[in-house]
């Protein structure tokens, strides 16, 4: 598409109708008359050549095509408005904030620590609070009561919430050093007769099984699950004292101060970590894909 065709005026207008599902809301806040936004829609929609929102009620609902724009153009918008701002910059040393950030467990032991240190250097008056995924991860997000969650699973994500890729992290079994199993890759089917410690899910859903148990139970291979916990400690305390194996990623096994060896499945890919954060912060949060934490 020609980008001369589309008024970045008519893509502001789009954002105030998408966020106050009315066209009477949206006029009172860009201070202009309902016709003027109403006739602004139209043209936005004739220009994409797709339908935008539909009427339901009193309330103007957005269609999936909207719920895309949406979350690509407000980031760009919101961007674009603070590259224009005059006479301020962006000073992190002047920042006094308490950053809180929700974290996946198999993410929260190594992580925090090197973001603690990023923030000490870059914003030594703030405060870093971190905390475990939880079934109310996605709602704290959304009401802008957490800033950001990192974790493994974007898919059904409400249309407010921008998830941007961080890396791929290498999944592997951690062991004692002196564990019998003297590889370092193993088999679906050798892993079969091992006995493992696992991280429980319950944080997230408690229906919930891992991806490596199902991958077993969807090739009809068993595994022996010996003991759940919530705790990535607890687990990496009694794989270092006993025979029981943990799948985890390499960094979480690297972090344990005891010895522990890692050995590789190469029949289970690497799995993406994503850092998720509402529209309005997205922007903000986006250099840590590439801030080294994770490499």
């Amino acid at each position: 598409m020609n980008i001369d065709r589309i008024d970045l005026n008519l893509l502001k207008v789009f954002v105030a109708v998408y966020r106050e599902k009315s066209l009477s809301r949206a006029s009172e806040k860009l201070f202009v008359t309902t016709p003027a936004v109403s006739q602004n829609i139209k043209k936005l929609k004739e220009s994409l050549g797709e339908e935008l929102f539909v009427l339901s009620g009193r309330k103007f609902v957005p269609t999936p095509y909207s719920d895309a724009l949406y979350q690509r153009v407000f980031p760009l918008l919101d961007g674009l408005a603070s590259a224009l701002e005059e006479g301020r910059q962006f000073e992190p040393s002047n920042i006094k904030e308490s950053f809180r950030v929700d974290l996946n467990p198999h993410i929260l032991p190594w992580l925090t620590p090197a973001l603690l240190k990023g923030l000490i250097e870059q914003s030594s008056k703030s405060t870093l609070v971190t905390h475990s995924i939880s079934p109310s991860t996605l709602r704290a997000l959304c009401d802008d009561e957490i800033d950001i969650a990192i974790h493994f699973e974007t898919d059904k994500l409400p249309s407010e919430i921008v998830a941007l890729p961080l890396t791929r992290l290498p999944f592997v079994l951690a062991m004692r050093e002196e564990h019998w199993l003297d590889k370092t890759e193993i088999s679906l089917d050798e892993l079969s007769e091992l006995l493992i410690a696992h991280i429980d899910l319950a944080y997230w859903d408690p229906t919930k099984r891992s991806r490596l148990e199902d991958k077993m139970k969807n090739l009809g291979k068993p595994i022996q699950v010996a003991m759940r916990t919530t705790s990535v400690m607890g687990l990496l305390d009694t794989v270092a004292t006993t025979d029981l194996v943990a799948p985890c990623f390499a960094p979480v096994a690297k972090s344990y101060h005891g010895n522990l060896k890692q050995v590789h499945i190469p029949d289970v890919e690497d799995i993406g970590a994503w850092s998720c954060s509402s529209l309005s912060i997205a922007r903000i949060w986006s250099p840590l894909s590439t801030s080294g934490l994770f490499l």
